[in-house]
């Protein structure tokens, strides 16, 4: 019984995500949404690490809203590692309806 706690902790270990030590913030984020009805739209995300390691394993939540600021969908986009001092960028996609009217992204909490 001891063996088998024993390799499922070191199996959740191993598939935790190591932690950033660089502190990414989200620059900015911008609704992209193609002339055609059919295509999905897209949340554009700007990213800054001003640490001085590199971030890895970055989440970013977007949060699709529709007319009024009803929440339509929130989509996650992962960016797997940010030089120290670095900007990246990643998208996260919405595919449904009605489409959206704006977008705001956050950092997933840690």
């Amino acid at each position: 019984m001891a063996a088998i706690l024993v390799i499922l902790g070191v199996l959740v270990a191993a598939a935790s995500p190591a932690r950033a030590d660089g502190t990414p913030v989200v620059q900015g984020a911008r609704l992209h949404t193609p002339p055609d009805s059919h295509e999905p739209q897209r949340a554009l995300v700007a990213l800054q690490n001003d640490g001085p390691e590199a971030a890895t394993h970055v989440t970013v939540l977007c949060t699709f809203t529709g007319t009024g600021g009803a929440i339509l969908d929130t989509q996650t986009a992962a960016v797997p590692i940010i030089a120290a001092g670095a900007a990246a960028s990643t998208e996260a996609i919405y595919y449904g309806w009605p489409r959206a009217t704006a977008v705001a992204c956050r950092l997933e909490p840690r």
